[in-house]
């Protein structure tokens, strides 16, 4: 039986310089406030979101503006929407996160299923996954280094290699596939504790990406643009494959209907 929210294969898209060293087994964290900036100063909405790590979206005069204030205050950004105001911590700018286009169990659940048995099931990337997340556009005048790449990961073995990693220089992380649900609500609110789960939820308008996050809630840079690179060795063809070529992808389930 597949567990529903478990992960059954992870993608990378990106830049070829970028891809290929992930690859050689190099993990680079970048910073969550990079992602708004680059939304801010390119208008790339998707490889930036200009609302990453807001925890709350509250009509103006709500107490629970007040209480934040008090609790958070020099750390809380309050961003003007209108009627209502969203809030985010400033010191979310700095925490390393490194993401994934993943494929779940539910993922492949929510196809049409009639009749039980082995079956074949295919799933194609929307086109914003390869247009967003490279200079592909104008492929003709770029080098190889800059055209689109994907690489697809087999979950587990990249997990354990990242996870024992971080574990050997002391770093605490957060794996969670990102919700796209609660940000649907004209008003909605996540209480700013130090599991920072708000960096756990984005707006609907991303649910695309499917993304799963790796966050280092307690290990945040100095600057906006600092990385953190975490090397967890070259990875065999068996873990992981580089395609520079538009793709989608199929794979088979014995499908089993419950009475």
């Amino acid at each position: 039986m597949i567990p529903e929210e478990n992960a059954l294969i992870l993608f990378k898209f990106g830049e070829n310089k970028w891809i290929e060293k992930i690859k050689d087994g190099e993990v680079s964290f970048a910073c969550l406030g990079r992602y708004i900036d680059i939304a801010k100063k390119t208008g790339n909405n998707e490889q930036g979101d200009i609302d990453e790590g807001v925890f709350a979206r509250l009509r103006r005069g709500d107490s629970r503006i007040e209480e934040v204030s008090e609790q958070l205050q020099d750390d809380l950004e309050i961003i003007s929407d209108g009627d209502y105001v969203k809030l985010r911590r400033k010191s979310s700018y700095l925490i390393p996160t490194f993401c994934f286009y993943s494929y779940r169990g539910i993922d492949l659940l929510n196809n049409e299923i009639e009749k039980p048995g082995i079956q074949r099931f295919s799933h194609y990337f929307d086109e914003k996954m390869f247009n967003g997340f490279s200079l592909d556009k104008v492929k003709n005048v770029l080098s190889s280094d800059s055209i689109l790449s994907l690489l697809i990961i087999q979950p587990e073995p990249f997990k354990y290699l990242l996870g024992g990693e971080l574990a050997k220089q002391g770093i605490d992380h957060v794996i969670r596939h990102i919700n796209y649900t609660e940000f649907e609500k004209e008003e909605f609110f996540i209480n700013p504790t130090e599991q920072r789960d708000e960096l756990f939820y984005k707006f609907p308008k991303y649910s695309y990406q499917r993304e799963a996050r790796v966050c280092l809630i307690n290990s945040p840079r100095n600057d906006l643009y600092d990385r953190l690179n975490i090397n967890i060795g070259s990875l065999p063809d068996s873990y992981a494959i580089l395609s520079k070529n538009k793709l989608y992808f199929e794979l088979s389930a014995d499908i089993v209907i419950k009475s």
